[in-house]
């Protein structure tokens, strides 16, 4: 059997959700997430009620969550 040339809409929405989970299924983005759920927070506040992040570990995350909208 020869390879089709049609496009196959499901591997699009495959793909869609893989990189979906690949952004919120981090550890530290979920987290950040959860917080934000409730409202806008100030660099520092995130950081401190994150205990463990670094803080360019935190600025990283949120960089990436702000570039993926």
């Amino acid at each position: 059997m020869e390879p089709s040339n049609t496009h196959d809409p499901a591997h699009d929405q495959c793909r869609a959700v893989s990189d979906v989970l690949a952004r919120v299924g981090d550890k530290w983005t979920v987290m950040v997430v959860g917080l934000l759920s409730d409202g806008p927070m100030r660099f520092n506040e995130l950081r401190r009620t994150i205990g463990g992040i670094s803080q360019r570990m935190l600025t990283l995350t949120l960089r990436g969550m702000e570039r993926d909208g």
